[in-house]
């Protein structure tokens, strides 16, 4: 299997978590994105121009990193990391898209504020775009007892979100007054296959 990956992308770590709990980061060979011009998109094989893809053996390509993770959890050993209950998978599935949308909402906040022309970046928007990110904070800050102590995609997700602001946006502190979702991430955090993954300038 070839996985186009980034090491500070939030997205394609998720993955590298998941192939690391499930026993098969020595089944899959990295490769790098193209960056020559970002507007046309980093990953010609995906139409979207994203990363994380996945390349089977048999040529098939996968994406985007939630049916990547889906698609490893099948075949990996251990504990499944997507519940099989409905109503329990459900759950999951809603904390995982809380923490992918605030990754989501960092990455956007990143890239107004480096990658566009000056005169195409909106103050307006990254605002919207912070509050939404501390709005999901205090939501996970409220429900730590819902997912301390679990390893599942969520928790996953959660801690690559994370990791991705304290990389990108640390000087914000999303610490402060959130003691349970700090005391949380700093145990999980101890995990090696979180630590292995850790971005280079975390």
């Amino acid at each position: 299997m070839k996985l186009c990956y980034s090491s500070t992308s939030p997205f394609a770590r998720k993955v590298v978590i998941v192939a690391i709990e499930k026993g098969l980061r020595d089944k899959i060979e990295f490769t790098a994105p193209d960056v020559s011009d970002v507007f046309k998109g980093i990953n010609p094989a995906n139409p979207l121009g994203k990363i994380p893809s996945l390349e089977l053996e048999g040529g098939e390509l996968i994406f985007d990193s939630i049916v990547i993770c889906e698609y490893l959890d099948r075949i990996g050993e251990g504990a499944p990391l997507f519940p099989a209950d409905t109503l329990e998978r459900a759950k999951v599935l809603t904390l995982h898209t809380m923490a992918n949308g605030m990754t989501d909402a960092a990455f956007s906040r990143r890239w107004d504020n480096t990658a566009l022309p000056e005169g195409e970046r909106s103050p307006t928007w990254c605002a919207r775009l912070r509050l939404a990110m501390e709005k999901t904070l205090d939501q996970f800050e409220a429900r730590t007892r819902e997912f301390d102590g679990k390893v599942d995609i969520a928790t996953i997700a959660l801690a690559c979100a994370l990791g991705y602001i304290d990389l990108r946006f640390g000087d914000e502190n999303w610490r402060e007054g959130r003691p349970n979702l700090t005391t949380w991430y700093d145990a999980f955090s101890k995990r090696p296959s979180v630590q292995e993954t850790a971005p280079p300038d975390a």
